[in-house]
Order: C-alpha cells, then sequence, then structure tokens
C-alpha cells in the first residue's frame, strides 16, 4: 500500500508532496525523518520540517498490525 506525504520546512510558504511512499522512518543518529518510495529511492527530511501523512499510512500500518495478529484489529477513537 502507498501513502502520500506533505511537508513543509519553518519559514516556508508552500508544502511540499511526496506521492508513492511505501514506507518511513526517523534516523536514531540526527533525528530526520526518511521516507522510502515506491521505486527503492530514498528522501530525507530534516527533523523540524512539519510532516503530514495522508490516511493511507494509518490503513497500511493497521493493516500490517491485522496480519501480525492473525485477526482483525477493532481501533477505537
Amino acid at each position: 500500500m502507498l501513502y502520500t506525504v506533505k511537508y513543509k520546512s519553518p519559514g516556508a510558504c508552500f508544502w511540499r508532496k511526496v506521492k508513492r511512499v511505501k514506507g518511513d522512518g526517523i534516523m536514531p543518529e540526527n533525528g530526520n525523518r526518511y521516507l522510502i518510495l515506491n521505486d527503492d529511492s530514498r528522501l530525507e527530511i530534516p527533523k523540524r520540517a512539519l510532516i503530514h501523512f495522508s490516511r493511507g499510512r494509518y490503513e497500511m500500518i493497521k493493516q500490517q498490525m491485522e496480519k501480525e495478529a492473525g485477526q482483525p484489529l477493532k481501533m477505537t477513537q
């Protein structure tokens, strides 16, 4: 499952959109976030940037948790 990430550097006027993201994480050595794109390329975003993940990321995480649990999970708010 792929999702979209928008990010904005501090002081910037516009958001940048990255489509077709298949994974992400935080680099422990410096706190920057990285994105793994559908073509297996990697994009690094500074830790000070504002980041917005699409709902697809939530769905991907939920599916992975259900797969590991072997049963559907009921998510509450």
